[in-house]
């Protein structure tokens, strides 16, 4: 069976091969590459949200568990989100000159204004922004966000994220092959 990926890049295409022939390594990828995602710099590299699809596919193609999956994932990334809000906690107004935000940082006078703007709803819906994805849990630690109110914002747009990027393909194949 021939899994379509979202991206024809050969970083997708090797980390597929791999899980393909190592199946029983699904939840510690996704774990990984969850936590990835949260990570300023190390996020653009990873191309977290095609290998979710692809990686869901193939786990819904092999009648591999989805919740493992799913919570293995959820994980990871609440886990980049709590590494970097602890980074924007240590370094806080210092944060601007450390790099890669010594280099960007209208990347946190973004993130400022979206937390300033939206509060705990720039959190929820910032795994789905993309580029800013890392930048807003380093934004909060800055800002000193109430970390019980960090956690619970991160934890479910963790679920949220991770679901919706898993749970096609997965859902799509079971459909397929019932």
């Amino acid at each position: 069976m021939t899994i379509p990926l979202a991206s024809n890049g050969s970083f997708t295409e090797m980390i597929v091969a791999f899980l393909r022939d190592n199946q029983y390594l699904a939840d510690p990828l996704v774990f990984i590459l969850g936590f990835a995602e949260g990570v300023p710099v190390v996020s653009l590299f990873v191309p977290s949200s095609a290998l979710f699809l692809a990686i869901g596919s193939m786990q819904g193609a092999f009648g591999g568990s989805f919740t493992s999956l799913w919570l293995s994932a959820t994980v990871g990334a609440i886990l980049g989100d709590l590494v970097t809000y602890a980074l924007g906690r240590y370094f806080k107004n210092d944060a601007q000159h450390v790099w890669p935000l010594s280099r960007r940082p209208e990347l946190l006078t973004k993130g400022r204004n979206l937390i300033h703007r939206w509060g705990i709803l720039a959190i929820l819906g910032g795994k789905f922004l993309g580029f800013m994805r890392p930048f807003l849990p380093i934004t909060a630690g800055v800002m000193e966000m109430n970390f019980i109110v960090f956690c619970c914002a991160s934890v479910l747009s963790s679920l949220v994220w991770s679901g919706v990027f898993l749970a096609p393909g997965f859902g799509l194949l079971q459909l397929a092959n019932p």
